[in-house]
């Protein structure tokens, strides 16, 4: 496709929504919010590292169908105010904690975070309270230093030499190599989404990727928890299965999930299998809270 086709096709994606600016640092943090039905609870999309909101193209319509959509940049990505030097996992969160209080306005939702997204949102949800609903992590590192066999080829590095095809040419193998399992997946729109979001981070996530924010994050919470990874997420390849462990050791009720024939973006990649597994888990959190509000005033 024309690049002119990819923007009005992410624009005709973006003008429905309403678009918030909250404080972060010196300058602002982006939120963007759909509205779905009327009587709708409200689910806040979080993307990965050198993202942004776009992470998330391949869901939000499908969601909105029965949730007021709400997405976030970070501090530091996509059109998010970046951080001073210096700065640490915990500065991103504390933004994204008065950030989000501050556009919830007191009103329940879930979180669906992506990679990085998922340290950010782990940590938080202490701090969000009985506002958070459900907690749905997907492809989360920062689970501690687990070992690695080196499964996953390197990344390309792009630099200011290259020509707009070679950088193009990077961002396409890039993806194939950490983000979308299957080659013929990588289509153009991901490869356009991929050269936005990385011309506009400004935040080094990857630096984190080792420590346990995920872990002491969940380990804190009641709040009902699934983890999804893609079978073949490079990131977490070839330990899944020890990563399931350690979450399994801090919350033994933690649902899991791995997503057959998909890579680290498996909620872009395999969009349709991951729409129906995040909207059942929150229909299912959304009755049991239906259900414990029933049983307090049967009590009464």
């Amino acid at each position: 496709m024309e690049i002119a086709d990819l923007r009005r096709e992410l624009q005709a994606l973006e003008n429905p929504a309403e678009k918030i600016l909250v404080p972060c640092h010196e300058g602002t943090m982006a939120y963007r919010i759909w509205q779905g039905p009327f009587h709708a609870e409200t689910v806040l999309l979080v993307h990965g590292g050198s993202g942004s909101w776009l992470h998330w193209v391949r869901n939000i319509a499908f969601l909105q169908r029965q949730y007021h959509v709400v997405t976030v940049d970070l501090p530091g990505l996509g059109d998010s105010a970046e951080l001073p030097g210096g700065y640490t996992a915990a500065d991103a969160v504390d933004l994204f904690v008065k950030g989000t209080l501050q556009v919830m306005q007191g009103q329940n939702f879930h979180i669906a975070a992506f990679s990085w997204g998922c340290a950010v949102s782990a940590q938080a949800a202490p701090q969000l309270g009985k506002q958070l609903s459900s907690l749905l992590l997907t492809g989360p590192a920062s689970l501690g230093d687990i070992p690695r066999r080196g499964t996953m080829k390197p990344l390309i590095r792009r630099t200011r030499s290259m020509s707009e095809q070679e950088v193009h040419d990077a961002n396409r193998e890039n993806l194939a190599r950490l983000m979308i399992y299957d080659r013929n997946r990588v289509d153009d729109l991901a490869v356009y989404i991929q050269t936005l979001n990385t011309q506009k981070a400004r935040f080094n996530s990857p630096q984190f990727a080792r420590s346990k924010l995920v872990l002491d994050g969940v380990s804190q919470i009641r709040v009902p928890l699934k983890v999804v990874y893609g079978q073949f997420d490079a990131p977490g390849l070839p330990n899944i299965a020890a990563k399931q462990k350690l979450l399994e050791s801090v919350r033994a009720d933690v649902e899991f999930e791995i997503v057959p024939d998909a890579g680290h973006w498996l909620q872009y990649e395999r969009a349709a299998l991951f729409n129906e597994i995040a909207l059942q888990w929150m229909m299912k959190n959304s009755l049991v809270e239906l259900q414990q509000k029933l049983e307090y005033l049967l009590r009464r």
